[in-house]
């Protein structure tokens, strides 16, 4: 079922997105120095191996260019491991979790852990309340996570996160939404960029080149060990029930095999589009520009 979810994702990412063209997206290059330093950004998905497959490469640029990083993982990933039982398998994704900060170059990690697939059950305020709460206390100004309007995501974890996610990032801002923050020595803190990625058709309109990063990219996906394990092991049991199997994904170099094909060739096939080598997809929502100009025209110092 997990290679089945994940396959049928990467799919998704190779078609072009309806009521887009290439003229219309902007391509994000690797930028030489670290231009975002003293920027700081959230990686929210309800599970570990969301943000490497579909934003590993964003998260090795940004962080690259300077960024301070952290994770927030909604789910306790409970139901993701081939043979382990619930309580087993929420510790070897814990370890993961670990690994996977330590790989990507991440401060810390911060666990909601709601339960897996169940996280219609939560409440909405609840869930938004508490990523406020981190927004305001990391001062977040980037979020990278699931599209909230993302067509035909069938897992509730990921649509339920992306929703409180994103009227998080624009109540954080406000001064009387969760007010006794304040008396913890918060303040409010809007988050001024997101960008959303999806399993399904979606509203691309920024591209990012990942060439320079594909193999950060590669070994932060594989510090999933027990989930990527997961869908190789789900592959195979699929392919026995046909009386198949694939030499490469068996042994040794099974891991390594099914990144490469799943992943690698997905993100090259998107990067063709483009005319780059290995690229990402995002629905990219940027500052508030409304008034820059007139700002930059009017505004004068304080006295």
């Amino acid at each position: 079922m997990a290679a089945a979810a994940v396959l049928s994702g990467a799919g998704a990412a190779q078609a072009q997105s309806p009521g887009t063209s290439a003229e219309q997206v902007v391509v994000d290059r690797p930028t030489s120095g670290q231009p975002h330093r003293g920027k700081v950004l959230a990686l929210i998905t309800p599970h570990l191996d969301d943000g490497p497959i579909f934003a590993g490469g964003l998260l090795a640029k940004l962080i690259s260019e300077g960024y301070t990083g952290y994770f927030i993982r909604t789910s306790n990933d409970e139901k993701d491991s081939y043979d382990l039982t619930l309580g087993e398998t929420v510790l070897a994704n814990e370890r993961d979790t670990a690994n996977f900060v330590k790989t990507a170059g991440l401060k810390k990690s911060f666990d909601l852990s709601y339960r897996n697939h169940r996280m219609d059950d939560v409440a909405k305020t609840e869930l938004r309340g508490r990523l406020i709460f981190l927004f305001r206390l990391l001062k977040i100004d980037t979020v990278i996570s699931y599209d909230p309007w993302g067509h035909y995501e069938e897992n509730p974890d990921h649509y339920v996160t992306a929703q409180a996610v994103e009227a998080a990032c624009w109540m954080a801002a406000g001064r009387l939404d969760l007010p006794e923050h304040m008396e913890a020595g918060l303040q409010p803190h809007g988050v001024s960029e997101k960008y959303y990625f999806a399993r399904g058709p979606q509203l691309v309109n920024r591209v990012v080149d990942i060439g320079p990063f594909l193999q950060q990219k590669v070994s932060i996906i594989k510090s999933c060990d027990t989930m990527i394990v997961h869908m190789v092991k789900d592959l195979n049991a699929t392919l026995a029930k046909r009386g198949l199997r694939l030499p490469a994904m068996t042994g040794d170099s099974a891991v390594d095999a099914f990144i490469r094909e799943s992943f690698v060739t997905r993100d090259h096939t998107v990067g063709a589009k483009y005319k780059l080598d290995y690229a990402e997809e995002f629905h990219y929502i940027g500052p508030d520009s409304s008034l820059h100009d007139y700002i930059e025209k009017n505004a004068k110092p304080l006295a």
